[in-house]
Formats: structure tokens, C-alpha cells, sequence
């Protein structure tokens, strides 16, 4: 991945390579405000961008969202309309009226009568029953092996590398 990036880099900045540093900077710099321009131009336009977060949030992305303020741009006129605060106080322009209290539900007869019942629980479910409970990660987790001496019985050597006099016993 880091490679195709240089590459892609080494590409556009091939014809710049010789130049002194400040018009290499101003080359870059004109460089970038295209790239800005393209991108505000297609996020403007098509309602898309390549990273695929305007299509999906209807929101700019970061790297839209860095154009514009390069550009001095605000974003409330690439974001969709439904974030406004005209459609919010539109979805809240209908009341909504609490229901009263339940004796003074009109409801009909036939529903009233009506019984439900809770869902039967006692099918079993397919495959073969467990015969014991899931065991934890520190007791599936294998004990490390602790190696000990045979001569002195000291901890992490063996008998070969020992420089302690042999147990007595």
C-alpha cells in the first residue's frame, strides 16, 4: 500500500523534481487547490466521493470536509437536507397527543375477548445437548511447564547447566 502511494506520488512530482524549493512549493501548492477544486466540485455535483461516506451519511467525509475549509467554504450546503433544522422542526410539526387513561379506551368487543397466549418455550433446539458448561479462557489457557533442577531442585535449569552440589538424599 505505502508503495503504490510513493509511486503515485513520484508520478505527479516527476516534472517538479528539478525545480528550486519555492517553485516547487508553489507547483504543490497549485497542485492541492486543483485537487480541492475537483473534489468540492464532484462531492458538489454528484452527491459522491470516493471513500463512499458522503453517499452512505449524506454527510461530507473528512477529506471534503478539510477542502472546504482550505477553500473557506462552509459545509451546510453539501449536506443533505434532511439535517437542517427546518426538517427537524417539520418532523416534530405534527402533534403527537398522550393516549388517555385505559378506562376510557374505546376498544371493541371482539378484541377484548381475545386471548394471547406467551409462545410454547419447550421445544428443544437442534443438535445434541451440552454435557458441560463453556469453560473460561484462563481454564482453557494451557499451565506453562516449570522446569526444575534434579540435582539442588532449584527452578528454571536443569541438571546439565547446574553449578550447585547434588542433593542429598
Amino acid at each position: 500500500m505505502t508503495s503504490n502511494i510513493a509511486e503515485s506520488l513520484n508520478v505527479v512530482t516527476k516534472e517538479a523534481r528539478e525545480l528550486p524549493i519555492f517553485d516547487l512549493l508553489e507547483y504543490m501548492r497549485t497542485l492541492l487547490e486543483r485537487w480541492t477544486k475537483e473534489k468540492l466540485l464532484k462531492a458538489k455535483e454528484n452527491k459522491k466521493c470516493s471513500c463512499g461516506q458522503f453517499q452512505l451519511e449524506e454527510l461530507p467525509c473528512a477529506h471534503a470536509l478539510a477542502a472546504l475549509r482550505h477553500r473557506n467554504e462552509t459545509y451546510e450546503n453539501y449536506c443533505s437536507p434532511y439535517y437542517t433544522r427546518k426538517s427537524l422542526l417539520c418532523t416534530y410539526e405534527i402533534p403527537v397527543n398522550p393516549l388517555p387513561d385505559e378506562s376510557k379506551w374505546n376498544v371493541p368487543q371482539h378484541i377484548l375477548d381475545e386471548v394471547v397466549k406467551p409462545p410454547a418455550g419447550d421445544k428443544r433446539q437442534p443438535g445434541r445437548p451440552q454435557k458441560e458448561r463453556y469453560k473460561t479462557y484462563d481454564e482453557i489457557k494451557p499451565k506453562k511447564y516449570k522446569m526444575s533442577c534434579e540435582n539442588c531442585g532449584g527452578e528454571r535449569r536443569n541438571k546439565r547447566t547446574c553449578k550447585n552440589a547434588p542433593k542429598k538424599k
